[in-house]
This record gives C-alpha cells, structure tokens and sequence, in this order.
C-alpha cells in the first residue's frame, strides 16, 4: 500500500484537509505534515535559525503534525524524522488560491513543498484551485469557507484530486525529475479536461499598500500575461485543469509524450 504525504501552505485548519484524508483514505496509508498557521508566499523558504516544533495533532483520523515552520520544513522534517516510513508520494494542497503563471509559482509555497519533496527524491505534485475573490476573503479573514459554492469547490477539488493521483500511482510519474503543478479552475467534475500546458509568463507591480510608516500586503497591482497563448492560467480560466511541469533544473519542461500521460 502506497504512502501519501500532505502538505500545504495554508496550515492545518485548511478546510480542504478534511476532504482529501476522505478522499485518499481508500488509495494508501495517508499522512499529513502542515504548517501550524499559514504559510502562503514561502516560496521554498527553510527555517535556518530558531527552533521548529512539530506537534502531533489528533484531528484526522490519520497520523498528523502541526509544524511551527514554512511548507518546505514540513517536508524536510517528514521524510527525515517525523514519520515511520518514507513516503512514496508528496501532494501538496489543494492550495486555496491558483498557483498558475511563473509569478505565482516561485512564490508559491505549495509549489515550493512539491520541489522540497522532488530534493529529497520523493515524487511530488502540487494542486491548487482557483477561488472567486469573495470566497477567498471569506478564508482570509475568517479561516473559513461557508458559501455553499466554496464548499462545493472544497468537494469536488478534493474528488478530482484523488481521481488524478489514481491515475499516477496506477501508472508511474511521467516526469522524472519535475514536479507537476496542477491548478484547477474552482469547481470542477469528472468531465472536466486535463490540458498539459506550460507556464504562463506573467508578472506584476506592487504587492505592498502603505499603512501608516510601514507597508502590508495588498493586492497584486499589474499582473500580467498572454491570456491569448493557451498556458496553464489561460486553461484554468477558461474552467479546465492545467498540468504543468516544473524541474528543479528549470522552470517548466516539455509534458510527456501521450503515451506516458497518466491523465
């Protein structure tokens, strides 16, 4: 029985947690190592100074940490120390908010989880969803998601999830040496298509707003990119999964010849 590894960015009260310990229960032996609060924007950020605890959580039917440390600690301190056995594969999410474009996927820390994983030798995927501004405030500021469509989105994202890593474990990873970054494009079914895409290049301005003598984060002022050049956040608006891999060595690399695409 395959060992499955989640990890997030968005800690341990992610909503989405529950859904898929539901949902890859009946695949493998499930384990969940995730920040203690969230910790979006880590890129692949480690903790080098001060001290990192883990502390064992109960909440999930399965064995748990709650790590005082960035996505890319949760990784490190799983494979090496916190559980009994390796795991055979590493999913990161399903992130609450898309990590679709070069902007968002070297800042991602559910990307950066994934290449922390891909380091130690274990094969990784990061899933992440697209979230209407709204719902996504909702979770912001109240760590909650209550609308029946954000709910929704948590379910079938959890589903399809699954049902994707299915697929990989039935058939290998068809991209030795990269990560695949996979962004749904919020609620989705099983008809939704798979499209394997590359990276969009995008970027944008000021991600900072004044607030009194300092700064804090605001919204992120003059993205761009090609919505016309079908890339992994042009699919993903237009309501289909993007798959996109993602190599250490280099950003994005060519998707697998058919006949070694598992889905």
């Amino acid at each position: 029985m395959p060992h499955l590894l989640i990890v997030n960015d968005d800690g341990i009260a992610s909503p989405m947690l529950p859904a898929m310990v539901e949902r890859l229960r009946g695949l493998g032996a499930v384990s969940i190592v995730v920040p203690a609060d969230e910790q979006s924007w880590k890129g692949k950020a480690m903790t080098r100074y001060g001290r990192v605890e883990a502390r064992p959580s109960d909440a999930f039917g399965v064995p748990a940490f709650a790590v005082t440390g960035t996505p890319s600690d949760c990784v490190n301190l799983a494979v090496h120390h916190l559980l009994p056995t390796r795991p055979d594969w590493i999913i990161s999410g399903v992130n609450i908010g898309s990590n679709a474009g070069v902007a968002f996927v070297i800042n991602s820390g559910t990307v950066g989880a994934a290449l922390e994983g891909l380091l130690q030798g274990v094969p990784s995927v990061a899933f992440s969803t697209y979230l209407a501004p709204e719902y996504f405030r909702e979770w912001h500021e109240q760590r909650r998601l209550t609308h029946p469509i954000a709910q929704d989105i948590v379910r079938s994202t959890a589903g399809r999830m699954a049902t994707l890593m299915t697929a990989l474990l039935a058939r290998g990873d068809p991209c030795p040496g990269a990560v695949l970054n996979v962004n749904f494009p919020g609620l989705v079914d099983a008809a939704t298509p798979v499209r394997w895409v590359p990276l969009q290049d995008n970027r944008y301005g000021s991600v900072f707003r004044r607030d009194g003598d300092g700064f804090v984060h605001g919204a992120h002022v003059g993205l761009s990119g090609d919505e016309t050049r079908l890339t992994d956040r042009a699919v993903m608006l237009r309501g289909e999964i993007s798959v996109t891999p993602i190599a250490v060595s280099g950003l994005s690399l060519p998707p697998p010849p058919e006949a070694r695409r598992p889905f």
